[in-house]
C-alpha cells in the first residue's frame, strides 16, 4: 500500500465587485497562497500566506479575517 498524497501548497482565488469609489475595475481580485517549507500536511495544516491583489479593498479587518478563517477551515483535516 502506497502512502497517501500530501498537500504541499494551496492557492485560493477570490473576487468581488469593484469599490464604489471607482478607483478599481468593475471587479477586484485577491489571490492567497498557503505555503509551508515542508508542505502543508507535513506542517500539520499550518502555513504562511502570500497575498497578491488587483485592487482588492475591504471595509473592516473582520472581512479579511473571514477569508483567512475560510481558508483555514478548508485546510483542516476532516474529523472522523
Amino acid at each position: 500500500m502506497s502512502p497517501k498524497p500530501k498537500l504541499e501548497e494551496a492557492t485560493f482565488h477570490f473576487s468581488q465587485e469593484g469599490s464604489c469609489m471607482k478607483r478599481t475595475d468593475e471587479y477586484e481580485f485577491l489571490e492567497i497562497k498557503c505555503l509551508a517549507d515542508v508542505g502543508i500536511d507535513n506542517a500539520d495544516g499550518k502555513c504562511f500566506y502570500e497575498l497578491k491583489t488587483k485592487g482588492w479593498s475591504i471595509d473592516t479587518v473582520d472581512e479579511l479575517q473571514e477569508l483567512f478563517d475560510r481558508i483555514q477551515k478548508s485546510l483542516s483535516p476532516k474529523q472522523k
